[in-house]
């Protein structure tokens, strides 16, 4: 190829190029205009009722404007031809400094019109200028992308209309564009009708479904005419409950009749009912027989029909006819069939395996050989066995002991068939997990279990640092499809230095101040453990993609968590930590090995694998609280030898590890904040929406209830079936929220109020199948358990919100009394600064002045912080509590009217500037502020009470705690009294040996061990004197067995159980001790629980559990809170009746409706807290 044949070339890839790009305008144009066209005309058709003139009309203009479309951006554009030198010229625009090379060259290249030695140098010389063109510039790649997005939008916009857009669309352009030979049918709009002409026994339902094809309409309506009348009667239809139909139920047809449906002038055909007096269904009896592990007797339920019960339940149909019938059998909605066998000569019977929900209908078989429905349809419910609920009720978070302590946790399962198993899971810095059985239930399984465990720490061997990760579990019995097991949240307790609590008190304040800015990293990191946890517990609840995105952002999180430690590590030794102290060494080594960690964990974040990151995850938790701890004892050993000298290199590190850990702690509670003004701004509005859903279901009874007085026959009469299936859609999505923000939040109580919504959902699903089959006053008895649901589910939620408010007001109160703290440091740090300002010229005063400085602003930061934070809580309290609001308010506006932030910025500048003497009355005044704000915070958390109604309910749940943990006791005494803990090691004597092993595994140095053996020695030997004396005392009881006044032997028993149960016993009667402190001196509660704290004392000293006295007293203080509950709940009732929820006025209820309201105001007090 020739220089010349080269050139061309490359223009004609440009051309080429050229050309594709208006080939793809031309495309999309066109689509978005044809579709566009399509959809007007397919909108314009419908407007003329889709007649065969007005099909024509559409089709000639859509058809006329489309292919003027295609010839005005396809054909003409691309019918342009455009010569080289025109090509030339574009080249030229876009690359003037060619200066009309390639334009010269394209015009002589084939002219004879210079010598041929002058037109090959210009060849040459054009082609070596476009050799170093980039011919990529003339495709538009943004311009095509726009292009192709519109063509694919427009064609998006018309698959969304065929599949999921109104009805008329998909119907209009099949009329239009596919059904070419039927576009003069007479009937383009139809109603399709079921059943149509059918035959039905006397006295039985039927029901009437309409579908309309090719419009829609809010409308429609059936009218019937009866066999001996001449007027047609319209009775509004309802849409379905899931579907696009709508439906009418005839109820006891006792005549023959004809129908059609109407709507927007649409009729369809008169059909005709038929109604024979054949062989009905008079009556159904169906005895449920629940699975064994249930342990329920059978029940039976004489007239009957629905099924609702556990998968695995045999139901038993006895089937009761008006005349005698050939033969009968059952037909389900999947067109399966069950034969049922002859019980009499009106009578069938025959029994169901519940395994799945649907529906089913009753099908005889006359004299003449003729099948046909006598029945109703009827629905099945076959119900899951919900998996119990689990969690830890004490302590309830994260604790700090001492290495010497005994740490008491609780944990709570609750089934509403029965919990099989309890356990508390636990692992030693990421160790290994180790179960505790806290109960088994293979003989007895109980619905509520209530058991605690205690920690003895002494016996793990730990130093301070380490950490306890722990978890309840619990197992249902389910021999079905099962058993059911659900966790708790994990929690940690955390070891501290045995002499932190005496000594820093003592010596004086270390520089930084300390506080929660030291545990930035470790509580970050305890967030990342949580959310893994969570992640593994709810991952059959998540959908697939919603997992793995929350498993890639926790990998993000734990790599930023990585970053910031290994930045704090550099900062550290860049200042020489190495050098100063072997303290600061050990300090490094512990945050590189917590890094280590990190990054394995994050590791495994991304590669979907949770479980196999939280060890990790633990271990790196261990390294960061290790490190933690020896900061504090860095601090107070510099604050006993005081500053100064050879300690200053040591202070100057020890301010700047705080100081980064205070930048991340800003940065922490900054993200935090955002996140719970969200989570507080979803929580209002769900309080509010479950209000609304109160309201309208108290409206839909009320509705259902004077139907019933009327003694309507009509399902659909009213038309509240609608309003009852939009409020069970709205209630649904509110639960599916819940839901959502229990997962994030690791919230116990939303987790209770999103189930307490769906056994509302439940309920109002039962009341609209009861009104849609005409059964008025069954719809009115389901609505007002909805309804009592839904008022459970609110005072639930509120009383989280009261909560979370009252522990928003503790972190700020601590905040600011940190604040304080450090601002008083600081001011101590300036008069020395300003005494020794004769040195300010020296590298080392630069250095203190700017960590100083830097120290200032972000104490600056955090104070905003905390102003922001207390402006959310007045908002928050606004509603509920005024007068913290209030306080609340003065206290944020001390922050903003004193420009406390501002100010300590400022001090900062005057520094530099060397005005020392200018700051002391400035750092007063923010002092003085700071104080201010102090009493101000203090102020509003007293002012912060309750309502009545929720010191009712506070008094009502720790009661029943309290009762149910004294019963889970008295089961495990009777438990153990036939042999069950009494076998050789037991898992708490487990926990002992394998604590200690995992705590020299961790790298416990024998002199660390020693100090803690000569720490604990004394304590240790007390411990053992008292073992040793129950053993003895054990011994001498050996043979005074006696029989159980409640059932069964009480036997002596030692060891590890009696140890646990001596616990247990001490924490009981101190949260008796507690709760009698919430009642007045002489009312009878208080008398009843006086009683009851005598009684657990006098169980405390005789230690004698095998007494059946003792367990006389136990039953008797359970019988005893038992009423006090029982009288706490009839005034909460009292006090909840004000709220008018049942009916607009205070008059009696009506009589057929009082022994349910009865049973409302009962459940408070049995009904879950």
């Amino acid at each position: 190829m020739n220089s010349y044949e080269s050139l061309r070339e490359r223009i004609r890839m440009v051309r080429r190029r050229w050309r594709t790009q208006i080939l793809i305008k031309g495309v999309s144009l066109f689509l978005a205009s044809s579709i566009s066209l399509l959809v007007l005309s397919v909108w314009g058709a419908d407007l003329f009722g889709f007649k065969p003139g007005a099909l024509w009309a559409m089709r000639l203009l859509t058809g006329g404007a489309v292919v003027f479309v295609a010839v005005r951006f396809l054909y003409l554009p691309l019918r342009r031809r455009v010569s080289d030198v025109q090509v030339a010229q574009y080249v030229e625009e876009r690359y003037p400094k060619l200066e009309d090379r390639l334009v010269t060259a394209m015009e002589f290249g084939r002219g004879d019109r210079i010598s041929a030695g002058m037109l090959d140098l210009l060849i040459k010389d054009a082609l070596d200028k476009t050799n170093r063109l980039d011919f990529s510039v003339f495709v538009n790649r943004k311009r095509i992308a726009t292009h192709g997005s519109l063509a694919a939008g427009a064609l998006l916009v018309l698959l969304v209309l065929l599949s999921w857009g109104p009805s008329f669309f998909p119907y209009g352009f099949q009329k239009l564009y596919i059904r070419w030979s039927q576009a003069s049918s007479n009937e383009p709009l139809m109603v399709l009708v079921t059943p149509g002409n059918t035959e039905l026994a006397k006295g039985t339902d039927q029901q009437i479904r309409a579908q309309l094809v090719g419009f829609d309409s809010p409308e429609v309506k059936l009218f019937t005419q009866p066999e001996s009348a001449t007027v047609w009667t319209p009775l509004p239809m309802e849409p379905e409950t899931r579907g696009s139909g709508f439906l009418y139920l005839l109820v006891d047809m006792q005549s023959s009749l004809r129908y059609y449906v109407e709507s927007r002038g649409v009729r369809s055909p008169p059909f005709t009912i038929k109604v024979v007096d054949v062989p009905k269904v008079e009556r159904i009896q169906l005895t449920y027989r629940f699975p064994s592990y249930t342990g329920m007797s059978p029940e039976t339920v004489e007239d009957g029909g629905d099924i609702s019960a556990l998968k695995g339940t045999r139901v038993d149909f006895n089937i009761h006819l008006n005349q005698p019938a050939r033969s009968a059998r059952l037909l389900f909605d999947n067109q399966s069939t069950l034969a049922l066998a002859p019980a009499g000569d009106k009578a069938f019977s025959g029994t169901l395996d519940l395994r799945r929900s649907g529906s089913y209908v009753v099908q005889l078989v006359n004299a003449d050989a003729r099948q046909y429905p006598a029945s109703s349809e009827y629905q099945i419910e076959a119900l899951e066995d919900v998996p119990p609920k689990v969690t830890i009720t004490k302590p309830l978070r994260d604790l700090r002991a001492t290495n010497v302590e005994e740490v008491f946790a609780e944990v709570k399962a609750e089934d509403d068939i029965g919990v099989a198993k309890v356990e508390i899971r636990y692992a030693v810095n990421g160790g290994a997990e180790k179960p505790i059985r806290l109960f088994d239930g293979k003989s007895a399984s109980q619905p509520n279990v209530l058991s605690g465990h205690t920690f003895f720490l002494e016996e793990f061997n730990l130093q301070p640092g380490d950490v306890i990760s722990y978890y309840g579990k619990a197992v249902d019995n389910n021999n079905v499809t099962g058993p059911g097991s659900s966790s708790s949240d994990i929690y940690f307790i955390e070891i501290r230095p045995f002499e932190q609590k005496y000594t820093q008190t003592q010596a004086a304040p270390g520089p930084g101040g300390g506080g929660e800015a030291e545990e930035s990293l470790s509580r970050q990191q305890k967030e990342i453990i949580s959310a893994t946890f969570k992640l593994i517990r709810e991952k059959d609840k998540m959908d697939s993609k919603e997992y793995a995105d929350d498993l890639k952002s926790l990998a993000l999180v734990q790599g930023r968590l990585q970053a910031q430690a290994q930045g704090l590590i550099d900062r550290m030794q860049r200042r020489g930590a190495l050098d100063v102290s072997s303290l600061f060494a050990k300090l490094v080594d512990y945050l590189k090995a917590a890094v280590v960690e990190m990054e394995q964990a994050a590791l495994r974040l991304g590669e979907q694998k949770p479980s196999e990151a939280l060890p990790p995850e633990q271990k790196s938790l261990q390294q960061l609280m290790r490190g933690e701890s020896l900061f504090r004892e860095i601090q107070i050993s510099l604050g006993t030898q005081g500053s100064g000298g050879s300690q200053a290199n040591a202070e100057d590190l020890a301010d700047l590890f705080e100081l980064e850990l205070n930048k991340l702690k800003n940065q922490y509670e900054t993200i935090q904040r955002g996140e719970q003004q969200a989570r507080d701004q979803h929580l209002d509005e769900a309080l509010q929406r479950l209000k609304e859903l109160a309201q309208r279901q108290q409206q839909l009874n009320e509705r259902n209830r004077m139907l019933g007085q009327r003694g309507s026959s009509s399902a659909s009469a009213g038309g509240g079936g609608q309003s009852q299936q939009e409020l069970i859609e709205e209630a649904e999505r509110l639960q599916r929220q819940l839901q959502r923000l229990s997962r994030e939040r690791s919230s116990p109580e939303l987790n209770r109020v999103s189930s307490q919504l769906q056994q509302a959902i439940q309920e109002m699903k039962k009341s609209l199948d009861k009104s849609q089959q005409g059964s008025s006053q069954e719809a009115t008895a389901q609505g007002i358990r909805a309804l009592q649901q839904l008022e459970d589910a609110r005072r639930a939620l509120a009383r989280s919100q009261d909560a979370g408010l009252n522990q928003g007001l503790e972190r700020a109160a601590e905040e600011s009394k940190q604040l304080l703290e450090q601002q008083k440091q600081i001011q101590e740090a300036l008069d020395r600064l300003s005494q020794e300002k004769q040195h300010a010229g020296t590298p080392e005063f630069q250095k203190r002045r700017e960590d100083l400085s830097e120290r200032k602003a972000v104490q600056a930061d955090r104070l905003k912080n905390l102003g922001g934070q207390i402006e959310d809580l007045s908002k928050r309290a606004r509603k509920t509590q005024r007068e913290t609001s209030s306080k609340l308010s003065e206290a944020a506006g001390t922050i903003r009217d004193k420009k406390l932030p501002e100010r300590i910025l400022q001090s900062n500048q005057l520094m530099e500037a060397g005005y020392y003497d200018f700051i002391k009355a400035r750092e007063d005044f923010i002092r003085g502020g700071l104080e201010e704000l102090n009493k101000q915070l203090e102020a509003a958390r007293n002012s912060l009470g309750q309502t009545g109604e929720g010191k009712l309910e506070e008094r009502v749940s720790k009661t029943r705690q309290l009762a149910e943990g004294l019963e889970s006791m008295q089961q495990r005494l009777r438990t153990m009294q036939k042999g069950q803990g009494k076998q050789g090691n037991t898992p708490g004597q487990q926990q002992a040996s394998q604590g200690g092993q995992k705590g020299q595994q961790q790298g416990e140095t024998p002199n660390q061990s020693g100090q803690r053996g000569a720490q604990q020695g004394q304590q240790g030997q007390g411990q053992q004197g008292k073992q040793q004396g129950n053993a003895q005392g054990g011994e001498g009881q050996q043979t005074q067995n006696q029989p159980n006044p409640q059932g069964g032997w009480i036997g002596p028993y030692g060891g590890e159980d009696s140890r646990q149960l001596r616990r247990e016993l001490q924490q009981r009667l101190g949260d008796a001790q507690e709760l009698r402190r919430l009642f007045d001196r002489n009312s009878t509660q208080g008398q009843n629980l006086d009683q009851v704290i005598e009684s657990l004392r006098r169980m405390e000293i005789a230690r004698d559990y095998s007494d059946p006295e003792e367990a006389a007293r136990l039953k008797q203080s359970i019988d005893l809170l038992r009423q006090v509950e029982l009288d706490l709940g009839r005034d909460l009732a009292r006090l909840l009746q004000k709220d008018k929820y049942f009916y607009s006025d205070d008059n009696e209820a009506p009589s057929s409706y009082k022994r349910l309201v009865e049973e409302y105001y009962k459940s408070l007090a049995k009904g879950k807290p």
